[in-house]
């Protein structure tokens, strides 16, 4: 089956090739190769889903079986015990269930705000966006496990971006979040702008606590450093006040943070209402400068995000700069 697969997959691109009768977009050869091998990948996938399908099918019609024959072998009274049981079982299910629910709707009733400005996605590759995507995942899983949730608004979700959040990030529709589909600019009023933050490493100011009237953005993007200052430019292009994270000394120099460990960080200063704190729960302990005490302190290295100035700025704390990390495992870097 995975070969007819291949086989059809291969023979789709050629004859796409081939088709086209005016000669203005035909492939080269490499191009060619690189397209057979997106979907044979695409193929491979299919055929891959198809039979984990199939395979969940026989998983749970043997299950069935064998609770059959379990139920079939017991006497009257171990059968109403063992049934009396998996119900109280399943009504303990529902019950957590339920409750995890109402937490998340609970998500847009806090007092405290986070705005992901997602409008950057122009500037990101097709893996960039991927990984943002999944980043976005991160962010929301950690809002709806946090005992100190904030209220989410995405922003910027639309076109392409749009498009890839639906196709990498499942049941994104069902979120207890606010989504917009246009910019800051276009989505809030003046009165809800005034009230906005915006992360930058880039800014002279340092933020001291969280306000709960105050709506916090973190840029939603990731690149290879190849945007300085974006966030900044940002803040200042909308006329909104923008902040750093108190977080200079925490991070070594080679390091720099997700969107995701940028949100952790808020939250887990919500809990703990202490800034060494929340970078110690959000930041893996390899990123921490404490982990990299022995390296050698005259080695030229500067903090994480630091610009060459005189007196240097703060790590990334927002979009402006993630590298790997990417939730630990996406080897990507957000700006």
């Amino acid at each position: 089956a995975a070969t007819a697969a291949a086989t059809g997959a291969g023979e789709e691109v050629a004859a796409a090739a081939e088709g086209d009768a005016d000669g203005l977009t035909m492939m080269s050869k490499n191009a060619l190769k690189r397209a057979r091998r997106r979907e044979y990948a695409e193929a491979m996938k299919r055929q891959r889903r198809d039979n984990e399908r199939e395979a969940k099918i026989q998983k749970r019609e043997a299950r069935k079986a064998e609770f059959e024959a379990k139920i079939a072998a017991m006497g009257v009274e171990e059968r109403e015990k063992f049934l009396a049981d998996g119900k109280a079982v399943v009504e303990r299910k529902r019950a957590e269930d339920k409750a995890k629910r109402e937490a998340r709707k609970a998500q847009l009733n806090s007092r405290y705000n986070c705005l992901i400005d997602c409008e950057f996605s122009d500037l990101m590759i097709d893996k960039e966006s991927k990984s943002m995507c999944h980043q976005m995942r991160f962010v929301y899983e950690t809002n709806c496990k946090t005992p100190t949730p904030m209220k989410l608004t995405f922003t910027g979700i639309k076109g392409a971006f749009a498009a890839d959040v639906r196709k990498f990030v499942g049941g994104f529709d069902n979120w207890h979040v606010v989504t917009h589909e246009n910019s800051i600019a276009e989505a809030l009023s003046e009165e809800e702008r005034a009230r906005l933050v915006y992360l930058t490493p880039d800014s002279d100011v340092e933020l001291e606590t969280l306000e709960p009237e105050k709506t916090y953005v973190i840029g939603g993007f990731v690149d290879r450093n190849r945007h300085k200052l974006l966030t900044f430019n940002k803040a200042k292009e909308l006329g909104i006040a923008h902040a750093r994270l108190p977080i200079n000394l925490k991070m070594i120099s080679s390091s720099v943070l997700t969107v995701n460990q940028t949100f952790e960080i808020l939250v887990n200063y919500l809990e703990r209402k202490d800034w060494d704190a929340a970078v110690a729960a959000s930041v893996p302990t390899r990123k921490t400068a404490s982990h990299n005490s022995k390296r050698d302190a005259n080695e030229n290295t500067v903090v994480a995000g630091t610009p060459q100035h005189e007196h240097p700025l703060p790590p990334p704390t927002s979009g402006d700069a993630i590298d790997s990390n990417a939730a630990d495992d996406l080897g990507e870097h957000s700006s």
